[in-house]
């Protein structure tokens, strides 16, 4: 018994390879479940080589890892070595900044003076600054530049500016120097 359909159901449709199937016109019912069964052995073997696919990559995945725990992921490992690093860069960082405040103190405590708190620093380097009375002062590389000349001369006019008067006051005033040089005229 064939049965005939006038409508195709395959008629201008792309089969599972994606190319487009061109038909007669009517097909038997025959013809219709040959084409359905095999395009469902197809899907079905694709999902196939798919599921076994997905089982090579996991059994690969299992193989590689033996050491890590039920639920870990590898990648945890990687990440627990990052945060370790950051861990470590904030300390020198934190150390770093303690000493460029306190170097006094962390000239004594070294890098565990970030074990310390601050107000605690802080006393240890007022004490350590009040006890060396006779240390030079440190020279911050990042303050301003003083003028240079003669100390007193700051608030001085230029010399473009002074009277006659003005420079041989000037001129005394420096001469008891100058005499007391050796090698001076």
């Amino acid at each position: 018994m064939t049965e005939v359909r006038q409508t195709d159901a395959t008629a201008e449709a792309e089969n599972s390879t994606g190319e487009t199937v061109e038909t007669s016109g009517a097909q038997t019912v025959e013809e219709v479940e040959a084409y359905w069964r095999k395009r469902a052995s197809g899907q079905a073997l694709a999902h196939n080589a798919e599921t076994a696919s997905l089982k090579a990559q996991m059994e690969a995945m299992r193989s590689q890892s033996p050491a890590a725990s039920v639920g870990e992921n590898p990648e945890g490992e990687r990440v627990k070595a990052l945060e370790a690093e950051l861990q470590r860069e904030r300390q020198r960082a934190s150390v770093a900044e303690f000493r460029s405040q306190y170097p006094l103190t962390s000239e004594v405590l070294g890098e565990s003076i970030v074990n310390n708190p601050v107000e605690k620093i802080a006393a240890m380097e007022a004490a350590l600054d009040a006890g060396m009375g006779g240390v030079a002062p440190r020279i911050d590389p990042n303050a301003a530049r003083r003028p240079t000349g003669i100390p007193g001369q700051a608030s001085e006019k230029p010399l473009n500016e002074k009277t006659k008067d003005e420079l041989l006051a000037d001129l005394r005033r420096v001469a008891p120097m100058i005499r007391n040089e050796p090698g001076s005229f």
